[in-house]
Order: structure tokens, then sequence, then C-alpha cells
């Protein structure tokens, strides 16, 4: 609580959490990008992901995350943890040939800014290019923000250039905000600051 990002259960993504889990099922390989303490990571494996790789910069984050897994009846051993920079990762398992059948990429807030918005919209882009890379054709990709500043259309006009740049055809499956308890003020629509969107690999 006093080093980390808030507790790190980030309960705005609970309702996200259980449809991974959902979904997970059939997905034997998956990937969390910007894992911190594995919530994401734990819901794909107890839903029935049997590999799941979690990546996050932060050692001390993956070792909560490792501890998230045993808390959960789950056997750390059998998944993989990397304590390494995400686009770095990513493109060494696009070189590798490695694909996945799930990919979650829930990465801190790339606009503190307005000035920031353009940056982190092209950030936005260039991360779900690297991710669709290693994402497996039939694959399902689950990408969020919760950049304030950056608006859903323009999160997923970011989504819908790195699938064009990368030559791949994908489905929109679901699309996905904030829970009830994070209401939004009509006068403050900044306020419907998390997005969601899950896209199925069609080629």
């Amino acid at each position: 609580v006093r080093r980390g990002q808030k507790t790190g259960a980030f309960l705005d993504q609970r309702e996200n959490r259980a449809l991974v889990r959902t979904l997970a099922e059939g997905r034997a390989e998956a990937l969390n990008c910007f894992s911190y303490t594995g919530g994401f990571s734990v819901a794909a494996a107890l839903g029935g992901s049997k590999h799941v790789v979690s990546i996050d910069v932060d050692r001390e984050a993956t070792e909560l995350a490792r501890e998230n897994f045993r808390a959960n009846g789950l056997d750390a051993a059998d998944h993989a943890f990397a304590s390494e920079d995400v686009f770095e990762l990513l493109a060494k398992y696009k070189k590798q040939g490695r694909r996945f059948d799930l990919v979650v990429c829930d990465p801190p807030a790339f606009a503190k800014s307005q000035k920031a918005v353009d940056a982190a919209v092209a950030g936005y882009a260039s991360l779900n290019r690297a991710a669709l890379a290693v994402l497996a054709p039939g694959g399902l990709l689950v990408t969020a923000s919760c950049s304030a500043r950056v608006s859903a259309e323009q999160f997923f006009e970011a989504v819908k250039e790195a699938a064009f740049k990368s030559r791949v055809e994908l489905q929109l499956v679901a699309e996905r905000y904030q829970p009830a308890d994070h209401p939004v003020s009509p006068q403050f629509r900044e306020g419907r600051y998390l997005k969601c969107f899950y896209f199925r690999r069609v080629s």
C-alpha cells in the first residue's frame, strides 16, 4: 500500500478479470503484459489457461504475482514470470515466432496531461501492434486504457491502426468500461477513464 500503485487490487477491473476467466477456457497459452500483481494472470489460469506468462518490469510486483497464484491454489511453477520491459520482450517473442491464444494489455496510464494525448495514442497503437504480432489466429486480445484524457474513440482508433499496419483482421467481441460503483458525471466525461476492448484475431 505504501510503495506500490494503490493496493494493487484495481477493483475497477474486477468485471473484466471475471470475463477473462470465462473466456480463457480452451486458450492454453496466455500472456499478460504489465501484469503487476497478476490479477488478469490468475483469472486466465483459473479459467483454464495451462501456461500464463506475466510480464512486468517491477520485480517486487512479479513476486506479488507469484504469491497471488499460490493464494488462489495455483502452482506458480506451472507458469512464467518475467521482470522485463514489455516492448522488448514482445519484440523477442515475435523474433522467436512465439504465439499466444490470449494476450492481455493493461498498461499504466500513458497520458498524464492533455499535452501527452497524441503521444499516448501513438503509444497504444505501438503496444497493440506488438501484441498482435504474438497473438495466434483465433486468439483473443484484451486491451485496456486507463488514461482519462484518451477517449474511447481515440483508443479504438489506435487499436484499429495497429491491426491495419499488422495486416490483421479483428472482430470486436466486447466493449467494457468501469463498473457501476465508479459513476461518471455528465459534466466531467473524462471520468469515464477505463476502456477495455476484447478482439478476436480472425486472420
